[in-house]
């Protein structure tokens, strides 16, 4: 009678010992889906850095195009205003002949579009 209760204790033990590895296998194997998951989020991760990266390198390139465009138009403005100024002041001063070529020049250039899309 002992010896039988001894091997149904050792049979429970052993039964428990299995149910126990299964569970550890399915602990691991659990372990290594979120393992595969978080590398794969890691690699989204990464991905959406290089494309953040290559967009803000657009970004700049089109900031730095937007700059020199403006600047582009302020020297032709500028260019514009020092023309006019200087017709105005011919305008005033010399000769009559020279007066009146400098007034008809600077009625062209105000005539004309300042800052044309060229």
């Amino acid at each position: 009678d002992a010896a039988k209760a001894a091997a149904d204790a050792a049979k429970a033990a052993a039964d428990a010992a299995k149910a126990a590895a299964a569970a550890a296998k399915a602990s691991e194997e659990a372990a290594k889906a979120d393992e595969a998951k978080a590398i794969q989020r890691e690699a989204d991760a990464k991905a959406s850095e290089q494309e953040a990266v290559a967009r803000e390198a657009d970004a700049v390139t089109a900031q730095k195009e937007l700059e020199a465009a403006l600047a582009e138009v302020k020297a032709q403005e500028d260019a514009y205003n020092a023309k006019t100024e200087q017709l105005k002041k011919k305008s005033e001063e010399g000769g009559v002949v020279s007066r009146n070529k400098a007034k008809n020049e600077l009625a062209q250039l105000e005539n004309e579009d300042p800052l044309p899309l060229r």
